[in-house]
């Protein structure tokens, strides 16, 4: 199935979900299919999804969905078959591009998971070259430095030496 569109109502909590049949060479009646709808409940519980599914098979092109709540996450995907005897396969066609509808944001464990793992990796890069900065002062031998010969004590004084000659 084709174009997928969900249009929900929160005051009577319906939502109706309508789409236009799977394109064909030889079959130009909607009649000839029918489909499944497979729409899923997102649940959080604690720290984890649930998806809760539900299915329905329909003969045209549109389903009532009547367990719709606003505050819950859906999806929807959409298959077909042959309905009656219009030369297509018997045999069931691929699901549809899922159409997520409600309102609830979903955030997994997984994407917070993406913001501790480089938070992590800057921390540990961090503790490593303080780690390499305390060995590097340790092992390092101090470079003495250069004496600066006027400051030492002379055996001679030169002032008394010069007023003599």
């Amino acid at each position: 199935p084709l174009n997928v569109t969900v249009n929900c109502t929160e005051a009577s909590h319906r939502c109706t979900i309508q789409w236009q049949p799977p394109r064909t060479s030889h079959v130009k009646k909607s009649s000839c299919f029918k489909y499944e709808i497979a729409i899923e409940k997102k649940v959080r519980i604690i720290m984890t999804f649930k998806s809760i599914l539900y299915t329905a098979i329909v003969e045209n092109n549109s389903y009532l969905y009547e367990s719709f709540h606003s505050g819950k996450r859906y999806s929807v995907k959409i298959r077909a078959t042959d309905a009656s005897f219009c030369l297509v396969s018997p045999n069931w066609g691929e699901w549809s591009t899922p159409v997520e509808f409600g309102t609830q944001q979903l955030t997994s464990t997984s994407s917070n998971m993406l913001l501790l793992i480089p938070g992590l990796a800057a921390g540990l890069t961090l503790f490593l070259c303080m780690i390499v900065r305390i060995y590097l002062k340790k092992t390092s031998a101090t470079v003495p430095q250069p004496r600066y010969p006027f400051h030492e004590s002379s055996p001679l004084d030169f002032q008394v030496y010069f007023l003599s000659i």
